[in-house]
């Protein structure tokens, strides 16, 4: 019986050897022989060893995307300008007999008038709306307030100011609007004093939207805000930074980019100009396992910063029954930027070209050297399998058939 199983099990060698057992995936000799082979490599994948050296490289990686936004010529000029839409309020102040006095009241019993002296910590009103203590006594003139009605901006930029005429205002400040009115008003009025604010300003304006707590239109100030203080003014993200990706619109021009960046870099918390779009996207970073590690898994980083070292722990590392410690390797798109500089080909259509990392863990270097390599969304780990996970899987299955028979020659006896 045992001679008649011996060409099986010569047979099953050959199988064996010709490698079509069942796999998890390539051993370590087949993936380095693939990435030689134009055939088996189509999209150009290059492998580098991880290295001190490496680690060097990564770390000095920096990206300046937001911050070439700032060539882009302003659209609506500063975070002050009027603009069609805008509500602005006219208030004139005038001494003796007003062109609006119809419409007015005396400045020193009006409650704006008060409101505004206590806010000087002046004893009079007319002290403050005259801006001169002289003219407030002389000769026991009356200063009058008007408060024209809320102005909204017409498209084309203007707005009708009784007894000036209709003037164009877009572009302009609201101190240089009321400068422009003073002047229209200094011959058919006596000493008048124009106070221009801005009571609703739609030109100064952005959109923030996506995974914020309260999406909607943000009013900039003069204060210039940046990029992350309007989030801030947006009640901030739904989810931690490290899972949100900020896409800033302007001028037709979209980048996106992970919010950590501004965040760790002054440089890219660049400041927000009329008429921009925030979006704050949340995207749970992750990573996959595939190869002799027992399952293939989908695992989420839950964590700021996640290293390749902590990302092997987490997926229960490489079987000992299976798997190759010799190839652990990381998958990876990378900006063409690093890869020119480990000196590969990069890809000619593409931001980023596809590289495999290996790393030797029989080496206990490296287990240093992965504590500090640093994890980033979407990377794939692979553990190849060992090649003496060829011949336990053949001898395995040699003994599944050959049992059985070797049990009926002792039965048969």
């Amino acid at each position: 019986m045992l001679y008649t199983l011996a060409p099986l099990g010569i047979s099953l060698i050959s199988l064996g050897a010709c490698g079509s057992l069942p796999n998890s995936g390539p051993t370590e000799s087949e993936v380095l022989n693939a990435q030689k082979d134009p055939s088996k490599n189509a999209y150009g994948f290059g492998i580098v060893q991880i290295s001190s050296d490496l680690l060097t490289l990564i770390s000095s990686e920096r990206k300046t995307p937001l911050s070439s936004l700032e060539t882009i010529p302003p659209q609506r000029g500063t975070n002050e300008s009027i603009g069609p839409g805008d509500v602005i309020q006219i208030s004139i102040y005038e001494l003796g007999s007003a062109l609006f006095s119809a419409g007015g009241s005396g400045a020193t019993a009006s409650p704006t008038a008060g409101a505004l002296a206590g806010a000087s910590g002046e004893s009079s009103a007319a002290n403050l709306l005259l801006g001169n203590s002289s003219a407030t006594l002389q000769g026991g003139a009356v200063a009058t307030l008007s408060n024209l009605p809320p102005m909204i901006v017409s498209g084309s930029g203007t707005i009708n100011v009784p007894y000036v005429g209709i003037i164009t205002v877009t572009g302009k400040t609201a101190d240089t609007v009321a400068t422009q009115i003073k002047a229209a008003l200094t011959k058919k009025s006596q000493a008048p004093q124009v106070m221009v604010r801005l009571v609703q300003s739609l030109t100064n304006s952005i959109i923030v939207y996506g995974d914020v707590k309260t999406p909607g239109r943000v009013i900039l100030t003069p204060n210039r805000e940046a990029l992350l203080d309007v989030i801030a003014l947006a009640q901030g993200t739904q989810h931690a930074p490290e899972d949100s990706i900020i896409q800033l619109t302007r001028a037709g021009q979209v980048v996106r980019i992970p919010m950590t960046i501004p965040e760790n870099d002054p440089s890219q918390n660049i400041q927000i100009r009329p008429g921009d779009r925030v979006e704050v996207i949340y995207k749970p970073r992750t990573f996959t396992v595939f190869g002799a590690a027992g399952s293939v898994t989908e695992s989420p980083f839950t964590s700021p910063e996640l290293s390749l070292a902590e990302a092997i722990a987490r997926s229960g590392g490489p079987s000992d029954g299976k798997a190759d410690p010799n190839g652990i390797f990381l998958l990876r798109y990378e900006d063409n930027n690093i890869v020119r500089r480990l000196g590969l080909p990069v890809s000619p259509d593409s931001p980023v070209t596809p590289i495999v990392y290996q790393v030797d863990m029989m080496n206990p270097g490296n287990y240093f050297l992965a504590q500090h390599f640093v994890m980033k969304d979407k990377d794939m780990l692979y553990f190849s399998n060992a090649k003496a996970n060829e011949f336990y899987k053949l001898f395995g299955l040699i003994s599944t058939i050959i049992q059985p028979g070797i049990t009926a020659g002792y039965m048969a006896k």
